[in-house]
């Protein structure tokens, strides 16, 4: 319901013509900055529920909020990296998806040992910590992203693609405006035919 509520607000915005829905960092990453502290909400509320004397369904209920956080920065991320890189996307997909694959296949290892030595309450709650830092991450984006991707060799090849495809775009559709007024304009050899039919003609009836 979220991403369908922000895909209808976020297109009212562009069909008023609003600047900030051209931007890439405020087209997308909103939903991020709600996602975050979703997210890190989440593993307190289960970190701290995790009792026996406290219902089962109390910690089992902070899952709501974790998979609308998680989904939330999950496709944010994904979409702005898609809108920032463009035609180089997939090499910027690729990087992103090597690097939580490695940091999902290191940090369970250290799963055990945290939660022996710290306990579910606190183990959660470094979790909970570290995520509220990542989660500024977003915010910096809105705020520096443009400069960060103006220093990004990446981003620099993709502008001179992307003028270049502007460029090329507007040659086609001169050639194609010229060509459509050369069809419409009569040719001089049709005008020459009608003027000589238009002259026998008259000679005829004289």
């Amino acid at each position: 319901m979220v991403f369908i509520w922000y895909d209808g607000y976020l297109a009212r915005a562009k069909a008023r013509g609003a600047p900030w829905a051209y931007i890439e960092e405020y087209r997308r990453l909103p939903l991020a900055c709600v996602g975050g502290p979703l997210y890190v909400i989440s593993l307190f509320w289960v970190g701290w529920t995790a009792s026996p004397n406290i219902h089962w369904v109390v910690p089992f209920l902070s899952g709501i909020p974790f998979g609308m956080g998680y989904l939330l920065i999950f496709m944010a991320m994904l979409n702005y990296l898609t809108d920032a890189y463009v035609t180089l996307s997939a090499s910027a997909q690729s990087a992103a998806s090597c690097t939580r694959s490695i940091f999902g296949a290191i940090l369970p290892l250290a799963t055990k040992p945290m939660f022996n030595r710290l306990g579910v309450h606190w183990a959660c709650s470094l979790i909970a910590f570290l995520s509220l830092v990542v989660s500024i991450i977003p915010f910096a984006f809105i705020r520096f992203g443009d400069r960060i991707r103006a220093n990004s060799k990446f981003c620099q090849e993709l502008k001179r693609i992307r003028e270049e495809e502007r460029l090329e775009l507007e040659r086609e559709e001169s050639l194609q405006g010229d060509t459509n007024n050369l069809e419409k304009a009569p040719s001089i050899h049709s005008l020459t035919k009608v003027d000589t039919a238009r002259t026998d003609k008259a000679s005829i009836i004289f």
